[in-house]
């Protein structure tokens, strides 16, 4: 699934944006799910919402917010969405490169350059949904890189997401977020812990260290699952000292 939104003043480009993209999603067989905005501060009203989109085309020339400044809002809330600029200005390209664009569509779109932009958003945001993890907090989506999550910490109905830079916070289940996990090396220690197991240090039977210093517990009755987890990524490998014997 990727969610796009396209924002434009002028309905029958924002139509006609919407039927190139109901054309790829047959010819590619993806699934796409399309929201319309006619001023860029509907766009921002839905950010701030909390409303997140993988994918904006995005008018420059628009009444009230323009789409520079549209964008500079997105950028706000959201660093990863991909932006493409659709606008008969170029201009204004030189003004774009604040807000990162991903591409720019001259205006009138043909449906060959349309298509080529699409296809290569689709491959990077296939790429972001596999290695990012993604979760709300307060009115905020938050994204962050799998490898830069030390570990997952139940507390109540909260979980806490810590990284070397930051923790955050959000309402969430522990056994849901190893589900969505399970492709990815990410180990359940104890009921309340799963960690990356990419960012251990140091494995012991009945505990781990993990590369920012945090020493975690790993449960009684998973002790012996977890030393053979941990031996079947590490063994062999270097950098993680492994210790073998129970204690």
């Amino acid at each position: 699934m990727i969610k796009i939104a396209i924002c434009d003043d002028d309905p029958k480009f924002v139509g006609a944006t919407q039927e190139y993209l109901e054309q790829l999603a047959k010819e590619d067989y993806i699934e796409l799910e399309i929201e319309c905005f006619l001023s860029g501060n509907e766009l921002i009203r839905e950010y701030e919402k909390g409303v997140l989109f993988d994918l904006i085309y995005l008018d420059i020339e628009m009444h009230g917010a323009d789409g520079i400044e549209t964008a500079k809002q997105i950028r706000k809330k959201d660093y990863h969405v991909l932006i493409v600029y659709i606008s008969s200005h170029e201009e204004y390209l030189r003004q774009l490169f604040e807000a990162e664009p991903f591409r720019f569509l001259s205006k009138p779109v043909e449906y060959p350059a349309f298509r080529t932009v699409f296809r290569q958003a689709a491959e990077r945001i296939s790429e972001q949904q596999s290695n990012y993890f993604h979760f709300k907090t307060g009115k905020s989506m938050i994204k962050i890189p799998c490898k830069e999550i030390l570990y997952f910490e139940s507390a109540g109905r909260k979980i806490i997401v810590h990284t070397l830079q930051h923790s955050y916070e959000y309402y969430g289940k522990l056994n849901e977020i190893e589900e969505n996990l399970k492709e990815m090396r990410f180990v359940r220690i104890h009921k309340a812990y799963l960690v990356n197991i990419d960012n251990v240090e140091a494995f012991q039977y009945e505990r781990v260290a993990m590369s920012d210093g945090t020493i975690l517990s790993i449960s009684q009755k998973n002790r012996p699952r977890i030393r053979s987890e941990f031996w079947k990524y590490y063994h062999n490998t270097s950098g993680v000292k492994i210790e073998e014997k129970e204690e």
